[in-house]
């Protein structure tokens, strides 16, 4: 729900501060009005849980996000880790905070304390309690490193099934609105109090000043930025000669700027959580992003055609091993009976209809030969070396012990060896994925400054903050996802709390229900979407990965438009609300 505001004051200032110092820019006309009660940048799932928290307590919130849709980082993602659920119950899986604490202190070294027991104590009520009685629903849980006992739960697919129930609770609370396409550029001070921040429309390029009581920075991390990556890199490991990216693209640390322009501090900003497991996506042009890929049965080797490490060991201690390898690289090798075994994640392309496979058989991505020597020679791979490993790798799975880097013995978790042709080889990279530290704030995600004092009127959530700091050095599985809600909640019970008087307790709008397709239907000519495609624009990153998909698996538009779902941008709040039941058919 909006308040009322008056522009025209301040606009003559807006204008004004494109030609002056930027301290113009940084005072609010008495004569303008807030927007909302607070504005949240960043709609996916620490800016959700932020603004249901609030919304349900009454206070108007304005939930503004770069792209047209919700979910951010989070639709990349997988489970949560929690503590002493319900499921955990059902399965005969017997845990506690405390043995939870201990877990997770053991394996990060040096997460922050004070978080992590907080986490682990409270996780089933702030968490699995909340996320449920809105309608998710957790369905498995899987050993994670890390932990003693499993506790990393998932929904019946991907992160998606636990992002969109908490969206569309949003959506019924008619006092939380959303403004998409829309990037905060700056945010608005009134001594050193923040009061509101400007936005630029991605889309139509229009700049405007929106003011309210609070405001909540959601934005991610910066793990898509691999110069900023390496700028803050981990201090005692050696930096990478290639680094890919397998972040959102969102993750470019809008936040972080917008709080340190502002004057807050950071924290264990050199703490990334790097995968190992990385190949070069062959549909980006600029060959800088990231598909990760697991394969079982492979071996690993080097530039020099040597096996390096414990293919099955810890990515900690993986990762460790790869940056000391020259070029910080090297080649996943396996044979034809071991491709059924071949996994990958990062793009919902993979999964489009095909009757070819789309890694295996593109040779843009995998090499793939007859013979060893051939491998070889496509590789750039030392030929009489890779022989070699391959040869040693074998005759210890006939032994049942791998001699050089205990990756099975006694006979236990031995590999098929690697040798029926054609055999494969995709040359691998480490690849950025999260943050691990960022803003600082105190227990109620107030953003703190370089002093440790609290910043009035901003706050921090999700991965912007390094994720409670719970995951120390070293990230743990599902750890993210979990503090994003978690942190989202504590900000909006802040903010609620120091509102001596809220208005009401707000309505809940009705469920909305889709009309039937088969009253209209669609179409666009194939040839006229193609054009859309062809050019870049400003504010439609969404709209071109998720038609590229229509083109590629042949959707007809009626699949995902109807009367409530049109070709047009969406507006009303009904109409979002039946757009996210279309979301799966691409993730």
């Amino acid at each position: 729900m909006k308040l009322p505001v008056a522009y025209s004051v301040w606009l003559v200032v807006l204008a004004s501060c494109l030609f002056a110092s930027p301290a113009a820019c940084d005072q609010r006309p008495s004569e303008v009005e807030k927007d909302a009660d607070v504005i949240i940048i960043g709609a996916g799932l620490s800016g959700l849980s932020a603004a249901v928290e609030m919304g349900r307590r009454g206070l108007n919130v304005l939930v503004i996000d770069m792209n047209s849709v919700a979910g951010g980082h989070a639709m990349l993602a997988g489970g949560v880790s929690m503590v002493a659920t319900p499921l955990q119950e059902r399965l005969g899986i017997d845990d506690s905070a405390e043995l939870a604490y201990r877990d997770w202190m053991d394996w990060t070294e040096d997460g922050d304390t004070g978080w992590t027991r907080y986490y682990a104590t409270n996780s089933r009520e702030m968490i699995y309690d909340w996320v449920t009685e809105m309608g998710v629903e957790f369905v498995r849980i899987v050993p994670g490193h890390g932990n003693s006992v499993p506790r990393f739960h998932f929904t019946k697919g991907r992160a998606v099934h636990l992002v969109l129930p908490i969206f569309r609770t949003a959506l019924r609370l008619p006092n939380v609105s959303f403004r998409w396409n829309s990037r905060a550029q700056k945010l608005l001070l009134e001594g050193n109090r923040v009061i509101g921040v400007v936005v630029r429309d991605l889309r139509g390029g229009d700049v405007r000043s929106l003011f309210a009581d609070n405001v909540v920075l959601a934005t991610g991390g910066f793990e898509a930025d691999v110069e900023r990556v390496l700028e803050n890199w981990i201090a005692d490991l050696p930096r990478p000669d290639r680094l890919l990216i397998g972040a959102a693209i969102s993750a470019t640390g809008s936040g972080h700027d917008l709080a340190t322009d502002a004057g807050a501090g950071l924290v264990r900003i050199d703490r990334h959580y790097i995968y190992i497991n990385g190949f070069i996506d062959p549909h980006d042009p600029q060959q800088n992003h990231a598909l990760t890929a697991a394969n079982d049965q492979s071996l690993w080797v080097n530039a020099s055609g040597r096996r390096f490490t414990n293919e099955t060991g810890f990515d900690k201690d993986i990762l460790v091993d790869l940056l000391q390898q020259e070029g910080s690289t090297y080649w996943m090798i396996f044979d034809e009976a071991a491709r059924d075994g071949f996994g990958m994640r990062g793009a919902a392309w993979l999964k489009s209809p095909s009757p070819t496979h789309p890694i295996l058989d593109n040779p843009q991505a995998v090499k793939r030969a007859m013979s060893w020597r051939e491998l070889a020679d496509m590789t750039g791979l030392p030929a009489e070396a890779l022989i070699r490993s391959v040869t040693e790798f074998n005759a210890m799975i006939d032994a049942g012990e791998d001699t050089l880097f205990a990756r099975f013995s006694r006979g236990d978790n031995v590999p098929s060896k690697v040798q029926h042709e054609p055999f494969y080889a995709l040359q691998m990279f480490p690849v950025t994925r999260k943050n691990m530290g960022g803003v600082a704030i105190d227990a109620q995600a107030r953003v703190l400054d370089k002093s440790g004092q609290v910043l009035p009127g901003l706050y921090a959530v999700g991965e912007l903050n390094g994720s409670l700091g719970v995951n120390g050095k070293h990230g743990l599985d599902g750890m993210f996802l979990g503090p994003a809600i978690l942190s989202g909640r504590l900000a909006g019970q802040s903010i609620a709390a120091a509102f001596t008087a809220v208005a009401h307790e707000p309505e809940i709008l009705p469920t909305a229900q889709p009309n039937s397709a088969a009253a209209w239907q669609p179409s666009m000519p194939s040839d006229a979407l193609e054009a859309l495609l062809a050019v870049p624009r400003d504010g439609f990153w969404h709209f071109q990965v998720a038609h590229r998909l229509v083109v590629d698996r042949q959707y007809a538009c009626s699949r995902c438009h109807s009367e409530q779902r049109p070709f047009a941008s969406l507006s009303d709040r009904s109409a979002l609300y039946s757009q996210t039941r279309i979301c799966t058919n691409c993730h």
